[in-house]
């Protein structure tokens, strides 16, 4: 998980959710948003056993 590529992502969705015109989309903007804000709550995520054992 990249910090910045979180906070690219939630500036584009607010550019996008100041231009949208109806409730539906607004509503994926929103759902999207609290998903890239959750990421970048949750930090730096702790890689898997199984995927440095398949290296």
């Amino acid at each position: 998980m990249n910090p910045a590529k979180q906070h690219r992502k939630l500036h584009k969705l607010q550019s996008r959710a100041e231009e949208c015109l109806t409730r539906g989309e607004a509503q994926k903007i929103l759902k999207k948003a609290a998903k890239a804000q959750r990421k970048l709550e949750k930090g730096p995520s702790v890689e898997n056993d199984n995927e440095s054992d398949a290296s």
